[in-house]
């Protein structure tokens, strides 16, 4: 199987966390930093609170399995059954016990949010493709949601539908010794609603005696949603309405929170929250789907994340490429960061992020949060070079 490219592709400007911020820079910056910080950290004190551990249960993975159990199961004689006698604990995300890393086969599938320097993931597995680095095949197919007009394009739903198709062909008929690549991108189905086909994804994989492993990079929320103001002239947007869809709990905007691709991704102007819940159900549910099917989790830590996409595969190891990076001054006033910070904490975004470093051991240092080489305050503005 080829690379799918059945839409026109896009590529997101992202950020790549992997370089290092020379000492002069760090003294200089946090020069600035502890009035900003202190405001951020008093808002955040009185608008959100500590995440509860206990608030998110392990999913039931045996009951699951009992459910599998009862449906008929696809065989594929060049594989043999999946053990049931595994040498290492399983990890939630799949459905029967797994042996020592690494696996023999299988698809790993990585969930795209844009800015968070996912091209460069992308590229890292597209070099698998060739036949000296494993001939291991790479799927997409995703577009642009909004065009230059503002407004979101038409047949959104068809995109979706042929990724659907796609990734169902990409996960059938494995043979013996081979991986696959994907990955999940813009207008795309979105995982709150479509969780179905992730459980099918990883079941007809799991029956080939393969593995699934999906994969997700996040980065801080605030610096994410500052980064992604760089689109804002290509959606035909003005600054005034950049943050002003996040006042309300639904409705999309003309780009989305880290949580809110999660688990909506972009495809209409409906497609934010259409049941209306609220943040902490949004967070719980968050919490839930990783938990259920991510067996990667990294924060804004790239060399972390190919070490255990390696461990996993068993994949020789490449380089992973540092593409699709621009350099531009971005310009806030620290009113507009502080009424930012307060948005993405009522959209559940802070308490997420939160969660997750509990979970999977993530701890951003003070300059991988803000990811800013150079920065100044003025009293009223604060003045970014910002690596994105």
């Amino acid at each position: 199987m080829s690379d799918n490219h059945r839409y026109p592709l896009s590529s997101s400007t992202t950020s790549d966390n992997r370089r290092n911020i020379s000492m002069p820079r760090v003294a200089f910056f946090l020069a600035f930093l502890p009035s900003l910080l202190f405001n951020i950290a008093t808002m955040h004190s009185s608008l959100s609170k500590s995440v509860d551990e206990t608030a998110y249960p392990d999913y039931p993975i045996r009951e699951y399995q009992q459910s599998q159990q009862s449906s008929a199961s696809y065989t594929n004689n060049n594989h043999p059954n999946p053990s049931t006698t595994a040498t290492k604990l399983l990890p939630t995300a799949a459905t029967h016990p797994r042996g020592p890393a690494p696996y023999g086969c299988g698809v790993v599938l990585f969930f795209h949010i844009p800015s968070t320097g996912g091209n460069s993931i992308a590229n890292w597995f597209r070099k698998y493709a060739s036949p000296r680095n494993g001939n291991i095949t790479f799927y997409q197919t995703w577009t642009r949601s909004i065009g230059k007009d503002g407004n979101f394009l038409p047949n959104l739903q068809n995109v979706q539908d042929a990724f659907i198709e796609g990734m169902n062909d990409h996960v059938e008929n494995l043979d013996s010794g081979e991986w696959r690549s994907g990955q999940y991108h813009i207008v795309q189905p979105p995982l709150n609603s479509t969780e179905d086909l992730w459980y099918k994804w990883r079941a007809t994989v799991e029956s080939q005696g393969c593995q699934m492993i999906n994969a997700i990079m996040l980065r801080d929320p605030l610096n994410h949603a500052m980064s992604l103001y760089k689109i804002l002239n290509r959606k035909n947007g003005t600054r005034e309405e950049w943050m002003d869809y996040l006042e309300q709990p639904s409705g999309a905007g003309k780009w989305a929170t880290m949580l809110d691709f999660f688990l909506y991704n972009i495809n209409g102007p409906t497609g934010r929250n259409p049941h209306n819940v609220t943040k902490e159900e949004k967070v719980r549910r968050g919490i839930e789907l990783l938990r259920r099917h991510f067996d990667v989790v990294s924060l804004g830590d790239h060399t972390e994340f190919m070490e255990q996409v390696l461990n996993y595969t068993g994949w020789k190891h490449l380089n992973m490429p540092h593409t699709n990076v621009g350099k531009k001054t971005l310009e806030f006033t620290k009113k507009e960061v502080e009424k930012l910070y307060k948005l993405l904490v009522r959209n559940g975004d802070i308490d997420f992020v939160d969660a997750v470093k509990q979970r999977y051991n993530g701890h951003l240092s003070t300059c991988q949060m803000f990811e800013m080489s150079l920065a100044m305050e003025d009293g009223r503005h604060l003045y970014i070079e910002h690596k994105w």
